[in-house]
């Protein structure tokens, strides 16, 4: 039941909402002046997409931001910029965590676009983030998963905004490299998986919403992740195993065991996530996310294979010859079991193949295999009102 405490917040928070569009209507009619170039229609749609409704995400609003990033590249920018502006003034959790969601899917957006027109880093800061809108036993909960989304964020874009300035094609094949990047992926499903209510009075629609999107971001970097591992495996283990590159001062003996002692990391920290993410998952089958009662099971790496593994890659470093002998052992009955096409499955691995129809967000309309993609918007044309922002 609404109380007239609550319809007294909403009719509030609808008024700032005017008062902001009133205030970017009147920057419309002002000359443009100082280093950055003002938006007005890219802020009003900002605007509206977060508004201060803490029931849902208005979707209305959010495909019209979608779409004028897919419609012109380079207004991703100004969007951001437009979302900075509003994220870094509110102390509304719903305001903040709403321009988090729209950020999200602008790096997504951005992943799928030329380099040149890609994102870097998130240019606001909400890791001191705190909540000033909601009653005080609920206000430290709101306030701690917006930060917990934010850190998520900023590392995600970091880590995307380093590949931009040092990205090379030619270090795809490169086991640090390659590495490097597993590495990253698992740090960041570890920033993911802290992105959950902590406090009672949580289970708002928004919040469910946000988690739908985080969902579907650990599809994405875990495939990443089990998918590196795969190759690093092949390339150590395989028929044709690959020769570490040599850094300054070491021979080529001293970098295999560098390179086994770093994928030996990697494996068990994988092993240990597994188990982490199933329980995760539990948590938000009952709290009601969508997306999460469609992901599959994780299978948790047993000690006794992880030992092996480590038996058989430390042998490798030593002597490589001993390759030949030891890679049946490691790759174990790759072909025995029956799965679709799009995966590769061990017997207690599966592996999500990267294709172009997993091709982040947007990789199909709407959704990204049997999960609902929130950041996949309506195409421009199909959005009521869309000359009209202003109004």
């Amino acid at each position: 039941m609404t109380t007239a405490r609550k319809w007294w917040r909403r009719a509030a928070a609808a008024v700032k909402d005017r008062r902001s569009l009133y205030l970017t209507r009147v920057v419309a009619l002002r000359p443009s002046t100082g280093p950055v170039i003002r938006n007005p229609e890219l802020e009003a749609a900002v605007i509206r997409a977060t508004s201060h409704d803490e029931r849902a995400v208005d979707y209305m609003g959010a495909a019209r931001v979608f779409a004028l990033a897919r419609a012109s590249p380079p207004d991703m920018q100004p969007l951001m910029f437009a979302l900075a502006r509003r994220a870094g003034r509110t102390r509304c959790w719903a305001v903040a965590l709403k321009a988090l969601m729209l950020a999200h899917g602008l790096l997504l957006r951005s992943d799928l676009a030329p380099r040149a027109a890609r994102l870097g880093r998130v240019p606001f800061d909400l890791a001191d983030f705190r909540d000033r809108s909601a009653t005080s036993s609920n206000s430290s909960g709101f306030s701690a998963f917006v930060r917990a989304y934010f850190r998520f964020l900023d590392t995600r874009s970091l880590f995307a905004a380093q590949e931009i300035d040092g990205g090379n094609d030619d270090d795809e094949d490169d086991d640090d490299a390659r590495l490097d990047r597993v590495t990253k992926r698992q740090h960041l499903l570890e920033l993911l998986m802290q992105i959950r209510p902590c406090g009672d009075g949580m289970e708002e629609n928004l919040v469910l919403e946000a988690m739908d999107c985080v969902v579907i971001e650990i599809f994405e970097v875990y495939s990443q992740v089990c998918t590196g591992i795969a190759r690093f495996l092949v390339s150590v283990l395989g028929s044709a195993p690959t020769t570490p590159r040599p850094r300054a001062g070491e021979t080529v003996e001293m970098a295999r065991r560098r390179r086994g002692v770093q994928g030996m990391r990697v494996l068990r920290k994988a092993s240990e996530q597994s188990a982490q993410l199933s329980s995760y998952f539990e948590l938000c089958r009952s709290l009601g996310v969508l997306n999460a009662t469609e992901f599959p099971a994780v299978e948790r790496v047993p000690e006794d294979d992880i030992r092996d593994l480590e038996k058989l890659i430390m042998t490798h470093a030593e002597d490589s010859s001993k390759v030949e002998d030891n890679e049946a052992k490691a790759l174990v009955a790759m072909e025995k079991a029956s799965v679709p096409s799009n995966a590769v499955v061990t017997r207690e691995w599966v592996v999500f193949d990267e294709g172009e129809d997993n091709a982040g967000a947007g990789g199909k309309q709407g959704y990204f295999g049997n999960y609902v993609n929130p950041f996949v918007a309506a195409p421009w044309g199909s959005v009521p009102g869309n000359m009209n922002l202003l109004a």
